[in-house]
């Protein structure tokens, strides 16, 4: 869910859903969905396949990741980056809204809602997040997400609740595919999931029945790109962004460059956009660009090789505005997470205290945002109207980029030498091992990339965590 979906209503529009009746007094807003992308192992330049998200909320700031206990012991534990909302607390009992997860056996999901605007039943109801939750819980590998679809709606809990998005997957078996989904216009009570498979590998599409719509393609480029439509709602908002993002995933691709890392530097910041008015480099409008003003994370999860160690599965995330952000490396098999991703003060006796949904590393990329109104001059804004400035600085921008940049040079480079020693020693090692290694990494590139990023430089805390 990339939107409170309360909010996308019309005026006066009386709805009961699932035991709810209420009148709901909101007009209509601008779209400000997510964009996402899935790319084939087969394409990316380290062999490994990975997933893409910019989450989009003009009115929710706030973001942390936390580590969550195994439900089931196939999946593992999994880390889950969410915000927390009122609305979903209600109709769902939790107040969590996920933007993307991993979990233990390499599974991971994200996805960018496709809006209903024309069934506010529906927009009230949508459980596209809930799904991948679960999906996260309970899946190693795409068939079982598949299977999962299939039992979902059958739920007492889940009937009444809508689907309408585009969810990336990988597992760490060579699956790699983005699902539009959709449980139709008009019905109720029990909606069965219809979706459309574009395989990230082959090209290949199928729907939900396994019926083959496309053959794979020889000439397939090996990535699959979406913004906030699908193949039941093709007119939704977004069309800039989609185009921008195949642009830039299919420069990368031809030039053999398209890599996680390029994802993150290249792709998830990017800055450029149409313009609607007079504009200069210190005045530009994100509205249209993938970075923007409305954007609170970036998230690259990075897999494995086909049968690689899942373990080694890498969540990259800005938790912030990914052109103003750092991107840092997390490990569901680390069985935890850095304070720093999930706390949101420090008493004096240095106790980390989790009082709401979002955390120091977040924090610190909200004030840098308006920082000496340099970046922006505002950076907040409501889910009605978006957010109050989407102009940018860009000149002021690229005098932070100077030393964010640098920052996450250093975490890519010794993130890619650590989990490769950690890979050829593993067989010497326990579980537990194992799980304090990358976990003792991890935190250290969490504080390093605070304590540099609160004083705006790469240095001011040299990298020090010896890699064997």
């Amino acid at each position: 869910m990339c939107y409170p979906r309360r909010l996308r209503v019309p005026l006066l529009f009386i709805v009961a859903v699932a035991g709810l009746t209420g009148i709901l007094m909101m007009t209509e807003t601008k779209s400000w969905a997510c964009d996402v992308a899935v790319v084939s192992a087969r394409v990316s330049t380290n062999g490994r396949p990975f997933i893409w998200k910019n989450y989009d909320c003009s009115g929710r700031w706030q973001q942390q990741i936390k580590y969550f206990s195994p439900k089931n012991p196939g999946p593992g534990g999994y880390l889950m980056l969410y915000h927390n909302d009122s609305w979903m607390q209600r109709i769902n009992g939790s107040p969590m809204v996920p933007q993307a997860g991993v979990n233990e056996a390499g599974f991971a999901m994200a996805l960018s809602s496709v809006y209903e605007d024309f069934n506010p039943a529906h927009e009230l109801g949508n459980f596209n997040t809930d799904l991948m939750q679960h999906a996260v819980e309970e899946c190693t590998t795409l068939e079982d997400f598949e299977a999962l679809v299939k039992t979902w709606p059958t739920k007492k809990e889940h009937i009444n609740h809508a689907i309408s998005g585009n969810f990336v997957a990988i597992d760490a078996q060579g699956g790699a595919a983005l699902y539009e989904m959709f449980t139709g216009y008009t019905t109720y009570g029990l909606m069965p999931i219809m979706y459309r498979k574009y395989d990230a590998n082959t090209g290949r599409v199928t729907d939900h029945n396994g019926t083959q719509i496309q053959a794979a393609q020889s000439s397939f480029i090996g990535f699959v790109n979406r913004t906030n439509t699908h193949f039941w709602l093709p007119n939704n908002p977004g069309g800039e962004r989609y185009k921008r993002g195949l642009e830039l995933l299919t420069g990368l691709a031809n030039t053999g460059a398209l890599s996680p890392e390029n994802m993150m530097h290249l792709v998830s910041r990017d800055i450029t956009g149409k313009q609607t008015r007079t504009y200069s480099q210190s005045n530009y409008n994100t509205t249209y660009c993938i970075s923007r003003s409305a954007t609170r994370s970036g998230t690259v999860v990075e897999g494995v090789p086909d049968g690689g160690d899942p373990r080694l599965t890498t969540f990259w995330c800005a938790l912030g505005e990914p052109s103003i952000s750092v991107f840092v490396p997390y490990f569901a098999s680390a069985h935890g997470v850095s304070p720093y991703a999930y706390a949101d003060a420090m008493t004096i006796t240095g106790e980390y205290l989790d009082r709401n949904d979002t955390c120091l590393l977040n924090m610190a990329e909200d004030y840098r945002e308006t920082y000496g109104r340099l970046i922006y001059r505002s950076n907040r804004g409501n889910t009605i109207y978006g957010p109050y400035n989407n102009y940018i600085n860009k000149l002021e921008l690229a005098k932070v980029q100077a030393w964010t940049f640098e920052i996450e040079n250093i975490l890519w480079s010794n993130t890619k030498s650590y989990l490769n020693w950690l890979e050829d020693n593993s067989p010497d090692m326990s579980s537990n091992q194992f799980a304090q290694n990358l976990r003792g990494f991890a935190d250290y590139c969490a504080d390093f990339t605070y304590w540099n990023y609160t004083e705006g430089s790469s240095t001011a805390v040299p990298w020090t965590f010896p890699i064997p």
